[in-house]
């Protein structure tokens, strides 16, 4: 006698169960997700997709996911990978998980590089840079890139790795430094970047953050010390003894830290002080030029 056969539509419609009766708000998309995952129809194959049968090595891995996801941990870890821009990024807890508002930070980057002058490959440093999203972004976007991925936790250059070697022929273009900012930096590195990005540690101390961030993301890449403003002030000011003639800096920040930031730019000398705002028309990078 055949075994009843269990069709991903089934298994779509009892994860929706279980992710709603926990209590997950977007129960529909994360079920949505999570089968994508792990029946391999995504996209415009997933409606089709539901009708077919599912595998005994599918069914195992959504409930490996939909457990992990059941016991309170991001969907991002949960799945192990996140897109990001044009990139399908590995990430575990050992990285934040990339955020829209970061895709911007992207955006701005690649404008600033787009203004630069000059024929020679124009270098990047991306500071703090956890999965490795903003600066393989960067790699993989803008042709005349070279690109510095820059973290002091080993932990998280281990996961930047692991998505360098999924970028292709772009990975050519990219060197990974363990640095605490810019303390590892080659001598010879001096004055020679185009751009210096981050999207750094800016949560102040004791400062209040969503559960599921507080309890699964590395604090290490949130906190910043009791201002929230310190590793900002950090990279503003020893950025300009690597920065090129004309070279840019841009940060990603908090929204109410923007304006403390740029007038401690402006203090230090640098011009052309810009405020971007994010997707949700809040004030969240800025970005300066040194002369």
């Amino acid at each position: 006698m055949n075994e009843e056969v269990v069709r991903w539509g089934d298994l779509f419609t009892k994860a929706k169960e279980s992710l709603s009766s926990a209590g997950v708000e977007a129960a529909d998309i994360e079920a949505r997700w999570i089968v994508e995952k792990a029946s391999g129809y995504e996209g415009s194959e997933f409606i089709a997709g539901l009708e077919k049968p599912a595998t005994a090595l599918g069914v195992t891995h959504l409930k490996k996911i939909l457990a992990r996801r059941l016991g309170g941990e991001p969907l991002q870890y949960s799945l192990g990978s996140w897109g990001f821009r044009n990139l399908d990024l590995f990430v575990d807890k050992r990285v934040l998980i990339p955020r829209p508002e970061t895709e911007r930070l992207v955006d701005i980057a690649i404008s600033l590089l787009m203004k630069s002058t000059g024929n020679a490959d124009k270098l990047v440093a991306d500071l703090g840079t956890g999965s490795g999203a903003v600066g393989l972004s960067i790699a993989d976007e803008c042709s005349d890139a070279e690109v510095i991925l820059v973290d002091n936790s080993e932990d998280a250059l281990q996961v930047a790795a692991a998505n360098l070697a999924g970028l292709g022929n772009n990975a050519r273009k990219v060197r990974i430094l363990q640095s605490s900012w810019f303390e590892a930096f080659p001598e010879e590195l001096q004055q020679s970047f185009s751009l210096i990005v981050s999207n750094p540690p800016y949560i102040a101390n004791g400062e209040d953050l969503p559960v599921e961030v507080l309890h699964w993301e590395p604090h290490i890449a949130l906190y910043a010390g009791v201002k929230g403003t310190e590793h900002i002030e950090t990279i503003l000011t020893e950025a300009r003894r690597w920065l090129k003639q004309n070279g840019n800096v841009a940060i990603e920040m908090a929204p109410h830290q923007i304006d403390l930031m740029s007038a401690k730019a402006e203090k230090i000398g640098y011009s052309n002080i810009e405020v971007h705002n994010d997707l949700s028309q809040r004030p969240r990078v800025m970005s300066c030029t040194w002369k």
